[in-house]
Parts: C-alpha cells; sequence; structure tokens
C-alpha cells in the first residue's frame, strides 16, 4: 500500500504546484489534521484548505526533493520558494523572480486513500525519525 500513498500524496503536491486545489481537497479526509512548522495548526477540510489557499495566493511553489513511503505514512521532503511581487505585478510568470523560503519535510498519513494527517518538520531527518527510520548521513 506504500507505494500507492506515496503516488497519492505526490499527486497531491503536484496538484498544490498547478493551484489545483479542487483536487487536493478530493485527497483530504473532511477531519484531516494538519500541524505545520510554524506553530499553524488546523482540522478539518475547510482550515487545512484555507491554509493552503494562503500559501499558493503568498506565490509559494513547492520542488519535490524526495519521497518515502511506509505502510500507511509517507515521509517527503520538498524546498519551498516564494515569489517576488508587489501589487501591480503583471509580468510573465516565466520571468518572476523567486527566493527561497527553505527545505523543510513532512509526514503525511494516508488512510483509505485520503491524507488524514499531515505533520511538518523543519528537515528530512526529523520526518524519518518520526517514521523510525535512520537520519540520512
Amino acid at each position: 500500500m506504500s507505494q500507492a500513498n506515496v503516488e497519492l500524496v505526490l499527486r497531491g503536491y503536484w496538484a498544490f504546484v498547478r493551484g489545483d486545489l479542487g483536487a487536493v481537497a478530493e485527497m483530504l479526509d473532511p477531519d484531516i489534521e494538519w500541524a505545520a512548522v510554524d506553530p499553524e495548526e488546523a482540522t478539518g477540510h475547510e482550515s487545512v484548505l484555507a491554509i493552503l489557499a494562503d500559501r499558493f495566493e503568498d506565490g509559494y511553489r513547492v520542488e519535490i526533493e524526495r519521497c518515502v513511503g511506509i505502510g500507511d505514512e509517507v515521509a517527503v521532503s520538498f524546498r519551498v520558494a516564494g515569489e517576488e511581487r508587489d501589487a501591480t505585478d503583471d509580468r510573465p510568470l516565466q520571468t518572476r523572480r523567486y527566493f527561497t523560503v527553505g527545505r523543510y519535510s513532512a509526514v503525511v498519513t494516508v488512510r483509505n486513500g485520503r491524507v488524514v494527517r499531515v505533520q511538518e518538520y523543519p528537515h528530512l531527518d526529523a520526518a524519518l525519525e518520526a517514521l523510525g527510520l535512520e537520519a540520512e548521513a
């Protein structure tokens, strides 16, 4: 089941990058729990989608670096970049400048084909340890 869970998580991140929050919403359990690195927490479909919508509107771009599945859980590491812009920025996307916000990781728990929990971590080692795996050297 872990490969199917990895594929679900990757589809979710790709949908976020495209701005397709409707596709993301279909993957979320109605009672999803979200614990972010900054002490932002949310419970429930609407609250989590509001966080994601805010991040997308803030110009967050996500690049997946690694994804590892074990049973119902998937550890994913990613780099986040934000967009430099102002209120009048109408330049084409390819000419916009981005700045790196940071690298983060998460453990995503999937049950019955739905994401039920997302626990973000400040780095991959912490996410791997949460899964009972050794941190990378």
